[in-house]
């Protein structure tokens, strides 16, 4: 279902990123990523969090991106989208512009191009001349091109830009993701932070290993990040408790991942079961009870015999 709902926005950040197995029209005329899910005061009328905020240097020319993966457009937050001022932006986002530079701005709807018709519908009952961008595994299109500027006409034709491929996924969860989503791509890390000899790791920096976007986030979804991050990681230390351990840091603002044992401490057979051991994705089914005497998991797989049971669950 996340991927479903990030499609949009995959979609657009891929036409915003050079040297992607796709066209990147947006790259190519100047356009780049400023800020993802940044909130914005509206003119007094209230606020808005724009998914994806794109900026054209050379004009001093802002897009305000709304992604949809369904088919319904929220009225009062289409017509929000108008109140919001270049200035606005600026000052949410920290960009700089040319003193000599005059802003302007628009808003773009993106969404998945077999809801094209209902949205341009509920755009044009919120009366507002937004243009939409709409995406589909094989084109994306740009419609309602009354309402986009020169620049966004200039960066995607009027026929659309063909992909070679589905849109890739830049964003595979976000700070809307069940955390349970989180786990795997944390225990990834971790993996990744004991084979360079790292002891210690913080969850700030885990998290902007798993999500690369993590700096153009707005501040309230860079903490719903971290929290997600967070319960990863002491999810994964209850599993490997002689392997992790977790404690806040001096400011009592992040935790601190303390790693008490690496697959680097073992011989070569032993080494290369361990790192498969941790980076063994979760099961749904639940954990087994763990006799307290008995050795503990990385001890077993540095010092046992090969197994073929565990030969057979890595293989494919």
């Amino acid at each position: 279902m996340t991927a479903r709902r990030l499609l949009p926005i995959n979609a657009l950040l891929g036409l915003c990123t050079s040297h992607d197995i796709n066209p990147s029209p947006l790259a190519d005329n100047g356009f780049r990523v400023v800020a993802l899910e940044m909130p914005l005061s509206s003119d007094g009328t209230g606020s808005v969090v724009a998914d994806v905020i794109l900026f054209h240097e050379a004009s001093a020319h802002l897009v305000i991106c709304e992604a949809k993966s369904g088919a319904n457009v929220e009225l009062d937050q289409a017509r929000r989208y108008g109140g919001v001022t270049p200035q606005t932006i600026v000052r949410a986002t920290s960009i700089s512009v040319p003193h000599a530079m005059e802003l302007s701005m628009e808003v773009l709807y993106v969404g998945l191009e077999e809801h094209t018709d209902r949205l341009s519908l509920s755009l044009s009952t919120a009366e507002v001349a937004y243009p939409l961008l709409t995406v589909s595994d094989k084109t994306v299109r740009l419609l309602r091109t009354e309402g986009a500027s020169d620049h966004l006409q200039a960066a995607v034709p009027m026929e659309g830009v063909n992909l070679v491929a589905p849109p890739t996924t830049y964003i595979a969860y976000d700070h809307e993701s069940e955390d349970a989503e989180f786990v795997n791509p944390v225990r990834s890390q971790l993996v990744k932070v004991a084979a360079i000899g790292d002891s210690t790791v913080t969850v700030r920096r885990l998290t902007e290993g798993c999500c690369t976007y993590y700096p153009f986030y707005g501040r309230a979804a860079r903490r719903q990040l971290l929290k997600k991050v967070d319960s990863a990681i002491r999810h994964i230390a209850r599993e490997h408790p002689e392997t992790y351990q977790c404690s806040l840091g001096p400011d009592r603002e992040d935790t601190i991942v303390r790693i008490l044992r690496t697959p680097e401490d073992f011989d070569a057979r032993g080494r290369t079961q361990a790192y498969q051991a941790l980076s063994r994705r979760s099961r749904s089914r639940r954990q087994p009870q763990v006799d307290p005497n008995q050795l503990d998991l990385l001890q077993e797989l540095g010092d046992g015999d090969d197994n073929e049971d565990d030969e057979a669950e890595e293989r494919p």
